[in-house]
């Protein structure tokens, strides 16, 4: 019999995602001041895909890409460009007409939805203990992101914006199965992590043109380009190392969860910015991690 209390050690590799995630909207924040959004995810993922690179030089370029050509390029082509880079433009594309309150509760949806989507393309059970644990979790999130009055989500007006960050959603939560059905194959998730990384930056670097033209900062804008490091470095490559990594320990339906802690990780960070904590921060936040923890315990 295994024993309750034990935690995966997955677990913090999905809260230390989650984390980095949360930092992000602060430096996206501060690098949509200066750039068209494509042009801050062209710059995200330049810096994201150079910094998974020198890591993949250290292990060996060429030997993993002779992996790849064995295992094949379908679970690779999944992620990277429907999963990574279409979660991305939607995303980013919802933000244009919708709040971010209204987006950050859609994207709360992502547990659900990854439950479901796991459920009907890799036929995993949902058992008792997500599903109580999601809707801890997501309460938390709701009380959260409502800053302690969630009956001013009534007031919500909702737009197109809204039905694209949904989207987003969707992606995200099925580019999640992808990971856990096509990555374990390849064994080396580096080299899977940056290829995932790297159509992304090809998808950016040629909608680019089209959409939003290339406006770099001069390197005066210190905060620019400190928020594009940090967003490359952190919330880009060890982010998805940490994330890729996690939902094939854990299962796609139990890692979706910790998108959860996102809106928590971002609201600590607001500190940081200029922000104040309130005591309802203090009391969501320990419902997230209550339902977080909630379900990862081991089971006989």
């Amino acid at each position: 019999m295994k024993n309750k209390t034990k935690i995966n050690p997955a677990v913090f590799l999905l809260l230390g995602a989650a984390t980095f995630w949360g930092l992000n909207f602060h430096e996206a924040k501060i690098m949509l001041k200066y750039v068209h959004f494509m042009e801050a995810g062209f710059w995200r993922y330049i810096f994201g895909v150079g910094f998974l690179f020198l890591l993949q030089m250290r292990s060996g370029l060429w030997q993993s890409f002779r992996e790849v050509r064995k295992v094949g390029w379908t679970g690779i082509l999944l992620v990277g460009l429907v999963g990574v880079f279409g979660f991305n433009v939607f995303f980013f594309w919802g933000l244009k007409y919708t709040s971010a309150l209204n987006a950050a509760l859609i994207i709360g949806l992502t547990p659900a939805t990854t439950l479901l989507m796991s459920k009907w393309l890799l036929k995993t059970p949902i058992y008792r203990r997500q599903k109580i644990g999601m809707i801890i979790a997501f309460t938390g999130v709701v009380y959260l992101l409502s800053k302690g009055r969630p009956d001013l989500l009534l007031q919500l007006k909702w737009s197109v914006g809204d039905l694209l960050i949904l989207v987003a959603n969707l992606l995200f939560a099925v580019q999640n199965v992808w990971i856990k059905k096509y990555a374990p194959a390849y064994n080396n998730n580096l080299f899977f992590t940056l290829l995932t990384a790297a159509l992304p930056l090809l998808g950016f670097a040629l909608f680019m043109p089209v959409l939003g033209g290339f406006h770099a900062p001069p390197f005066a804008q210190y905060d620019f380009w400190l928020s594009a490091i940090g967003m490359g470095m952190l919330g880009t490559c060890l982010a998805y190392l940490f994330w890729n990594r996690g939902v094939q320990q854990l299962g796609a339906a139990n890692a979706g969860l910790f998108i959860n802690a996102v809106p928590l990780a971002a609201a600590i960070f607001a500190v940081f910015f200029g922000e104040q904590l309130e005591l309802y921060h203090a009391f969501s936040g320990g419902l997230i991690l209550l339902g977080l923890f909630y379900v990862q315990r081991a089971t006989d």
